[in-house]
């Protein structure tokens, strides 16, 4: 008697795993609604392509990799500033951002550096700087960040104002020279196994048609990208944001001044075998998106 009224207290079976079910989607609901998203808009062109689907927001370790975000720099009003470095904040937090690569032409003295650093000096986020001092050969650093799986990825920051003299008679200036040695050493001694250099001017020339026939990479450093770097990222121009030569990826940061495609920064994640580039607006929105693989994987 008492082992038949135990069962006839116990729930069915089938009602206990809808119960599960049941609790299992709300779970799931709750974690979906509590992340979250970039809205994308179509568009997009060069070696980048344009998103059509929803972005979601996950943690910066979950594809074992780093996150971190490059941005202009250059002076913005008050508002757009501190609209972009909220929304970077955000960003940043969601997929716990390692660092921030400031391409800047006035280093530390940047009107973005000195705002963004201190912004995000409650994040415990440091923010890395370029220079582009004419005839100076200052501003050059490296930082190695550790990844997942004993890989490591290496920031070559790099001066490029040297790099913008003119070249007479068939014949670099001694700056440029020492410059382009400095890079060739530093990239070769490291065996990282992401290699990205930055600096501040493009080194690409291009007309508005934005062909490949039309567009000229800095010859003496294009050897070295090729052999040694993953990707270079600078400032954007009238070759647009990214450009692929063969497996080297140009990537160019929307400045301020450019007022046709508007402001906005980049959000990179990188894992063992490739660095994804997101290139988002002011609204929060990606506007084009870009893979580079790791140096020796550009087929795959």
């Amino acid at each position: 008697m008492e082992e038949s009224a135990l069962q006839s207290r116990r729930p069915p079976w089938r009602l206990t795993v809808a119960v599960q079910a049941a609790l299992c989607v709300a779970m799931y609901a709750a974690f979906s609604l509590g992340e979250p998203r970039l809205h994308p808009r179509g568009g997009g062109g060069g070696s980048g392509s344009g998103s059509g689907e929803e972005v979601p927001l996950g943690r910066g370790g979950r594809d074992s990799g780093v996150s971190f975000l490059s941005v202009a720099g250059g002076a913005r009003p008050p508002a757009e500033q501190a609209r972009l470095l909220r929304l970077m904040e955000s960003i940043a937090q969601a997929y716990e951002v390692k660092f921030v690569l400031d391409v800047a032409l006035l280093g530390e003295e940047d009107p973005l550096w000195q705002n963004g650093s201190l912004y995000f000096k409650a994040l415990n986020i440091p923010w890395y700087s370029t220079t582009s001092s004419h005839g100076q050969i200052i501003g050059n650093f490296i930082k190695k960040v550790k990844m997942p799986y004993d890989q490591n990825l290496e920031i070559i920051g790099i001066n490029t104002g040297p790099l913008q003299e003119p070249i007479h008679d068939g014949k670099i200036s001694t700056s440029s020279r020492e410059q382009i040695t400095w890079l060739e050493q530093s990239i070769a001694a490291t065996s990282s196994d992401w290699k990205l250099v930055v600096g501040y001017d493009p080194l690409v020339v291009c007309d508005e048609t934005h062909t490949p026939e039309t567009t000229k990479f800095y010859e003496p450093l294009r050897s070295i990208f090729a052999k040694y770097a993953s990707a270079y990222l600078s400032t954007g121009g009238f070759c647009g944001y990214f450009r692929r030569d063969h497996s080297m990826l140009y990537i160019g940061n929307p400045s301020p001044a450019d007022h046709t495609n508007g402001d906005g920064f980049l959000l990179h994640r990188v894992n063992p075998l490739e660095m994804e580039s997101l290139l988002i607006n002011l609204e929060g929105k990606v506007v084009q998106t870009s893979v580079a693989h790791s140096h020796g994987l550009g087929a795959l």
